[in-house]
């Protein structure tokens, strides 16, 4: 029997959510904040109050079963009353009737679950607010009979009953299609069927798995194959693909087509970023403004209902849909989360202090497993996520343009930026120690309040002060970041020789505390890459807990089909770039005369590749030379380019767009040179990380500089082979590969003639 699980806060929002969208009271308060002040109304309560107090009811309904369930924010039996909690900045009086509305819907569903399942005569429901600042709870009390629950109940399930009916028939059809579902591409190749099986343990099990495989391999197919087969049967719920870059995305998009080709039939749903899908740009998100927001709930039904029958959500149907039903696309992308089976986004909307997905893994009560693409992008990527900068120069700039009310609380910010530049630090050439401002958190809670206030009045103000809107922006994202200050971060002033252009730094050193608490809320997370050795180093990176499963899948390709030489007499580090540059020249002008086809050659610096391509000689060669800025349209040149010509030399950046992610199989790609060994340029953050990285782990510059440089190299390296049919040439510029500690990091199915000149 087929049973549906819906949360009731989903339920609540299905089926009682009426009239516009309207952020101007968003963002709210931050999570910390959020769970701080659930904790200080509990402190306030009498014994017999219950926190998160579970409920759950089973219904059934023709050919299935229907499972509601959550937390209401608490339940006193002895004063029979029902309570839910929120928290905001401003006052209770002014905010939508529609959201209390919502918000006590919700608390109504808790409330006749409770007296359905434990019998009481009747209930109060009671929506509380919270003011953070002040510290003030408004009340708004319902009082209701057990009768009346009764028919709330029912009155709510039958506004759900259709869209209940269509996802059983959606789910059956789902479940059918996935019985004999065949591999896609036919038979597995060599390594496909080693991580299928480890993923579907994975899941079976619940935990965690990272597993290495070589680029070419085909991970993407051999991950979501038999997460969608134990999707059919029930070791989980639903499955997250989350990948650092766009051709990620497409390649998950691109299976998921060619199973739905092989009878495949399931919702999925593909992420868009927000300014890039939005129809109305420039524009405020309510319906004062927006034509899409006006009514937006009104019309949602339908706009679900169109949407969700065709299977495969990519950008394109999202926005065909949402022009149909006249609907805020983003929103409605927003509003499909709970009903799709699986969703396809960057690892921002995971793993980010604003998560879009946070909601589905935490609080919808469904089992997810998150597959993690790319899976060695992730902490440097979450480094930057967690860390945020405040702007004198900015502030400065902002307020000159303000309303009155706001220059005050933008003073007061001032201020303490100054104060935190007089005070003596730690080292006065260093600026960084491992504590917070109080004083500077007070006036940045004082500014958000003043400008949630100014919001309620002028909801287009950020339309005309878009400065305004970057810096209240920017302090929102210091206050989140703040709630998770731990000895892992470290606060850093900025500023010229003569103190000029002030900026203050709150800078993660480590992401894996707050990774791991994210990996905690999914039923599985498998993490894959091509390039996750040392695999210690990664699984502490990453947050991945101890007992996490860790597999380094051997190369399905033979050693001969690439050639791999160590040119280890030119020594590419700084210091020595002048004196040996003609000897790098001679060597690259060399290899390329010898190396058939079209080349890719990789440098540490644009400044470096430059004073190269100033004296090499490409002959009959074709030169592309990857520019700074370079967006996803010189990437698809680029491929372009290559497939159309074979004498093309590429050089590019190491590390960067054109590193990794690149597929280039046959012979449109015959030869990869990599200069250098990848480390990153020695600066203060990055010894910032060097003695953070000693002192937990004591292997600094390890963790620092080698691990992540030589990870690079094994990215650019992968380039080459790409099928077993695939030969091709390589070869590695520098000194230090000569050394063990770089040898050994290579990866170990290709032979290396180290070749001195």
């Amino acid at each position: 029997m087929i049973e549906i699980a819906v949360s009731v806060r989903d339920l609540a929002a299905f089926c009682h959510r009426r009239g516009d969208i309207d952020h101007r009271f968003t963002p709210s308060p931050t999570a910390a904040q959020g769970i701080e002040g659930h904790q200080r109304i509990y402190r306030r309560r009498p014994a017999s109050y219950q926190p998160e107090y579970a409920v759950e009811m089973r219904e059934a309904f023709p050919g299935f079963n229907l499972l509601v369930r959550g937390r209401a924010d608490g339940f006193d039996a002895q004063a029979a009353q029902v309570e839910e909690i929120k928290t905001c900045r401003v006052d209770p009086a002014d905010i939508p009737e529609a959201v209390t509305r919502l918000h006590i819907a919700q608390a109504t569903i808790y409330a006749a679950l409770i007296a359905r399942s434990e019998g009481h005569d009747s209930l109060q429901v009671r929506l509380t607010w919270l003011n953070i600042e002040r510290d003030e709870e408004t009340y708004v009390d319902r009082e209701y009979s057990a009768p009346e629950l009764a028919s709330f109940l029912e009155e709510t399930l039958a506004a759900f009953g259709g869209w209940l009916a269509t996802l059983a028939d959606i789910r059956r059809q789902r479940d059918a299609s996935l019985t004999n579902l065949p591999f896609p591409h036919g038979d597995f190749r060599p390594g496909q069927r080693d991580i299928a099986e480890l993923v579907y343990k994975c899941i079976d099990r619940g935990g965690e798995l990272m597993v290495e495989a070589p680029t070419g391999i085909g991970k993407t197919a051999a991950v979501l194959y038999p997460a969608l087969r134990a999707l059919e049967r029930g070791k989980h719920d639903g499955l997250i693909f989350a990948t650092a870059r766009t051709v990620g995305r497409r390649a998950a998009e691109e299976c998921l087509t060619l199973m739905a080709g092989a009878g495949l039939s399931m919702p999925w749903l593909s992420l868009t970023a927000k300014d890039s899908i939005c129809f109305s740009p420039g524009k405020a998100c309510h319906a004062q403004d927006c034509p899409y927001a006006e009514g937006y709930y009104d019309r949602l039904s339908g706009a679900l209902q169109a949407a969700i029958v065709r299977g495969a959500l990519s950008r394109a149907a999202i926005e065909e849909v949402a022009r149909e039903h006249r609907v805020c696309p983003y929103q409605l992308a927003d509003d499909l989360l709970p009903w799709v089976d699986a969703v396809i986004a960057d690892l921002h909307y995971l793993y980010s202090l604003y998560p879009r997905l946070g909601h589905l893994a935490e609080h919808s009560g469904r089992r997810f497993t998150v597959l993690l693409d790319e899976a060695h992008n992730l902490p440097e990527r979450a480094r930057g996520m967690y860390s945020a900068t405040l702007s004198k120069p900015q502030l400065m700039r902002v307020k000159r343009g303000v309303p009155k009310s706001l220059k005050r609380p933008l003073e007061r910010i001032n201020r303490q930026l100054l104060a935190l530049q007089k005070e003596p630090w730690p080292e006065p050439d260093y600026y960084c120690r491992p504590e917070l401002s109080d004083k500077l958190q007070f006036a940045l809670l004082n500014f958000t309040a003043a400008v949630s206030e100014q919001l309620a009045e002028q909801p287009t103000l950020f339309q005309r002060e878009s400065a305004l809107g970057d810096f209240y922006f920017n302090v929102l994202h210091w206050l989140r970041v703040a709630d998770y200050w731990g000895e892992d971060f470290v606060l850093e002033l900025q500023c010229d020789a003569d103190g000029r252009n002030l900026a203050l730094a709150l800078n993660c050193l480590d992401a894996s505390r707050i990774l791991s608490a994210g990996h905690a809320r999914t039923h599985a997370s498998v993490a894959f890459s091509a390039t996750l050795s040392p695999a210690h180093w990664m699984r502490q990176t990453l947050g991945l807990p101890e007992n996490a499963v860790c597999r380094r899948l051997d190369s399905p390709f033979a050693s001969e089909q690439l050639e791999v030489r160590l040119e280890t007499a030119v020594d590419t580090r700084f210091r020595a770039r002048a004196d040996s540059l003609d000897r790098l020249v001679q060597v690259l002008q060399e290899w390329l005369a010898n190396t058939e086809g079209n080349c890719m050659i990789y440098f540490p610096s644009y400044a470096y590749m430059r004073d190269a391509l100033g004296h090499i000689d490409l002959g009959e060669r074709t030169l592309w030379q990857q520019e700074p800025g370079q967006d996803l349209t010189a990437r698809e040149e680029l491929l372009a380019a290559f497939v159309a010509r074979r004498n093309l030399a590429a050089f590019c950046i190491l590390g960067g767009a054109f590193g990794e992610g690149i597929d280039l199989p046959g012979d449109q790609l015959r030869g990869v040179a990599i200069v250098g060994v990848g480390l990153p340029q020695v600066g203060r953050e990055r010894e910032l990380l060097r003695s953070w990285y000693e002192a937990h782990y004591g292997s600094g510059f390890e963790y620092a500089y080698l691990y992540p440089g030589m990870q690079k190299v094994d990215q650019a390296l992968g380039r080459v082979v790409r099928t077993a049919d695939d030969r091709g040439h390589a070869l590695l510029i520098d000194t230090r590969y000569a050394w063990s500690q770089y040898r050994e990091l290579l990866p170990p199915w290709w032979e290396y003639r180290h070749q001195p000149s």
